[in-house]
């Protein structure tokens, strides 16, 4: 079956209002780093922060370079990303929430791994998946909930506005969403919070 694109626009519009509705503190965390990163953007920079574990992460994001190419057979257009070229503010701003939620979900698989290590665990992953063998399951359970908590018991987003700000002491970042309340423990007893 074909789907129109006018179908799909108008599906996803709805699909993302009712996640805004339903998770409205992460749409609001969501819309705090889309600023952000528009904020640095359009000061020229691109949008740099470190993990958890102090690994660099920077945006690549630039303006395309575009070359008219002729050949005997056709003329093209050519384009690709060019490091001298000015930041893509726009690309800039909508990558910056998925990029810094990767960051973090790969620092917690890192530490994860490492512990796992320390305690004899055979370790592999991909992503967001998580494997050991069965008889070590319980354990690495354990040991990812552990490193999630202390990941986590620490505040990341003020950390990464404090990072923001001493990089870019120029800029005027906006207050940082409500925290809520969550107890960062309870992931110790949540039998569906990893699978």
């Amino acid at each position: 079956a074909v789907v129109s694109t006018q179908s799909t626009g108008y599906l996803s519009v709805l699909t993302f209002r009712a996640v805004g509705q339903l998770f409205t503190q992460a749409q609001q965390i969501q819309e705090w780093l889309n600023k952000s990163a528009y904020l640095i953007a359009e000061s020229g920079k691109s949008v740099n922060w470190s993990t958890p574990l102090g690994l660099p992460c920077v945006q690549p994001y630039t303006k395309d370079k575009r070359y008219h190419v002729t050949t005997p057979i056709q003329d093209i257009n050519v384009k690709f990303p060019a490091p001298e070229m000015p930041v893509n503010k726009r690309k800039q701003s909508s990558a910056f929430p998925p990029n810094f939620v990767h960051s973090q979900d790969s620092t917690h698989m890192l530490m994860t791994a490492i512990e796992c290590y320390h305690a004899g665990i055979p370790f592999a992953a991909v992503h967001d998946s998580f494997w050991t063998l069965p008889n070590h399951v319980d354990e690495m359970n354990r040991i990812l909930r552990q490193q999630f908590i202390l990941m986590y018991s620490v505040d990341v987003l003020k950390q990464l506005k404090e990072s923001f700000e001493a990089y870019n002491p120029d800029l005027q970042f906006t207050d940082l969403p409500d925290s809520g309340l969550l107890d960062i423990n309870c992931v110790k007893d949540s039998p569906y919070f990893f699978a």
